[in-house]
């Protein structure tokens, strides 16, 4: 799931690249609308929804591989949201201010990008120290298979006293090829 995620979202990117936001101005006026309104949204149900629309309102337009790569995307989030271990809900993908730098990170994280999930997670560990928060986004990274992220998570849950959970996400994270930093003796200065 986590390399056709990265694959989908990549192709997906590219394709709006090429295309740029000029092509907008060669879409009817409705059209132009149902793309705007797929570019902006946030949550993965939504982008899904709004994918679907597009694809069958439109399905010869030149940009169907772009909605196509959104929808796929997000399909994969909404995938890693509905289950049990991982606590993110639709408020976590509002950004606090439409110009706080996160936007970018919360529409890439809603289409299935590992990376994006990640930097949300220190990013809101940074803003606030919202361990619930901060946990869920490494939740979301983990589940699209994110070996960082997995192993930040055998560590909060480790300096939290869950070493089952330590153990499990330590475990998972090896196995997506994760080698933890050799950790410093007391021979070392």
């Amino acid at each position: 799931m986590a390399k056709g995620s990265l694959w989908r979202t990549c192709i997906a990117a590219m394709a709006m690249a090429c295309m740029g936001y000029g092509a907008l101005a060669q879409a009817s006026d409705a059209e132009a609308r149902l793309r705007q309104q797929l570019q902006a949204a946030l949550w993965p149900a939504d982008i899904v929804r709004l994918a679907d629309d597009y694809l069958r309102q439109y399905p010869d337009s030149n940009w169907r591989i772009v909605a196509e790569g959104m929808k796929l995307g997000a399909a994969d989030s909404m995938r890693a949201l509905n289950r049990a271990d991982v606590a993110l809900y639709r408020s976590s993908f509002r950004a606090a201010t439409p110009d706080d730098g996160t936007t970018e990170d919360l529409r890439q994280a809603a289409m299935g990008d590992r990376d994006a999930a990640m930097r949300l997670a220190v990013q809101s560990w940074r803003a606030d120290r919202n361990e619930a928060r901060y946990v869920g986004w490494l939740q979301l990274a983990s589940t699209l298979g994110h070996d960082k992220a997995t192993y930040e998570l055998a560590l909060h849950f480790r300096r939290n006293g869950q070493p089952a959970l330590a153990a499990q996400y330590e475990g998972r994270a090896l196995e997506m090829g994760y080698e933890p930093p050799p950790w410093l003796d007391h021979r070392r200065k």
